[in-house]
């Protein structure tokens, strides 16, 4: 049983086929980054990438499908979520990849290095040895 409390889910797509175009001729085609398009009550496709006067780059970015669903306690009501809030929030965690000479990450830096972790601990995994992460660490002294 949880705690009483709203919580809100937020589910990331990023292998969907959906793509958006600006067709203003001072851009390249591709939407901005930051700008989003409401799909439903519950859904948006956000651009982390896209159109930059400064940093020219070639395809039509993909953007991520965000798609949310809320749940409150008994019989509260449920009230929809604020998608802009929620596109500025996902969009502010594309720029913290501090670990990167790309300021602009396309993915929200939580679920891009999750991701990342999950498929290399599955290729260790497959390897069909025993896993340790690294021998010199256990040897290794963390303070003097």
């Amino acid at each position: 049983m949880r705690p009483v409390g709203r919580y809100v889910f937020v589910w990331i797509n990023t292998q969907h086929h959906v793509r958006l175009y600006d067709s203003r001729p001072e851009t390249d085609g591709s939407v901005a980054r930051g700008r989003y398009v409401i799909a439903g009550k519950n859904q948006i496709y956000l651009s982390t990438t896209g159109y930059n006067p400064y940093r020219k780059t070639i395809g039509t970015p993909q953007v991520l499908e965000l798609t949310t669903r809320i749940e409150a306690p008994g019989d509260s009501p449920v009230s929809a979520p604020d998608l802009r809030v929620l596109a500025i929030q996902i969009l502010s965690l594309t720029k913290l990849n501090w670990a990167s000479t790309d300021s602009l990450c396309a993915e929200p830096i939580t679920t891009k290095y999750a991701g990342d972790i999950a498929y290399l601990t599955a290729a260790f995994m497959r390897q069909g040895r025993e896993f340790k992460l690294h021998d010199a660490l256990e040897r290794t002294p963390w303070f003097i």
